[in-house]
């Protein structure tokens, strides 16, 4: 509809798009053009400026694969509200704050939906509190999966270790971080939503999954724990070497901060870019 519009009106289009599916989901499936053939055409559709959000699921090889002009394209991370961030509370604040007693805090931040697989952190709880039983798991967010994931934990014996805080303001996020040790993430698709750009710049230690792009934020070892699908057996004990390292998780945790810092855009300088490209379509 857009492209038809800006044909009768005469005026340039701009399609955003906010990561795709396609990417680690599709390509490498037989004749996935065909079968995801409504994402290939609202990709596809002829416009003067296409705004791909690097999120990690590989938007940029998706358009190259479908011969999308890329001189038309921009691939650009989000932006990331540093105001937020600039200084968090201590620990001890924020677990006071938070009422959490736990001396250990693992952290999840997502919506609470199946390709987003909370479960495996909970599956690596038992292991985790038979070593260390002053700990706690806190996810945050709701959705359709937290019946089935509460029911989960209640089925692994670990209920009383794990937090459902549901949704909260996103102003309250820095106070999670800061109470964490770890933060976890193991998507299906990638790790490289906002959550975990957060705790890049809360300078938490991260486990995560190599998935999509992930391997450019979170590098193995410098800056976080990058794992393998055939290493997700492995995740208990990963969780259980980085809680006894206090050293070790806060290396890379100031790595993960120095990364942020050299690397994210903040919203303003993010919104700006577009509007300056924008901007240069309407002068034409």
């Amino acid at each position: 509809m857009a492209k038809l519009l800006s044909k009768m009106w005469g005026v340039p289009v701009v399609a955003r798009f906010q990561g795709t599916s396609l990417g680690v989901g599709w390509m490498k499936r037989q004749l996935w053009k065909v079968r995801a053939w409504n994402h290939v055409l609202g990709l596809r559709i002829p416009v003067d400026l296409v705004i791909m959000t690097n999120d990690g699921t590989q938007g940029d090889r998706v358009l190259e694969s479908l011969n999308v002009n890329m001189e038309r394209v921009r691939f650009w991370m989000n932006g990331v509200d540093w105001d937020l961030f600039k200084s968090l509370p201590e620990k001890a604040e924020a677990r006071n704050h938070l009422r959490v007693n736990a001396q250990r805090v693992l952290l999840t931040l997502s919506r609470l939906v199946q390709w987003k697989r909370v479960d495996r952190a909970i599956q690596a709880l038992p292991e985790v509190v038979r070593l260390f039983p002053d700990t706690v798991l806190i996810i945050v967010g709701d959705g359709p999966e937290r019946e089935r994931l509460e029911q989960l934990a209640r089925d692994l014996g670990v209920h009383d270790h794990v937090r459902f805080e549901g949704a909260v303001p996103h102003k309250e996020i820095p106070k999670y971080l800061a109470a964490a040790d770890i933060f976890l993430s193991f998507y299906d698709w990638s790790n490289v939503g906002n959550p975990l750009l957060e705790a890049m710049m809360a300078g938490k230690c991260i486990v995560t999954l190599n998935n999509g792009d992930t391997g450019q934020f979170v590098r193995n070892g410098e800056n976080g724990v990058l794992l393998e699908y055939e290493d997700l057996p492995r995740l208990p004990e990963v969780i259980k070497e980085l809680l006894a390292n206090d050293e070790l998780r806060k290396r890379l945790g100031a790595n993960a901060r120095k990364f942020a810092e050299e690397n994210f855009w903040s919203w303003q300088e993010r919104i700006e870019a577009e509007v300056t490209e924008v901007s240069r379509l309407i002068k034409r």
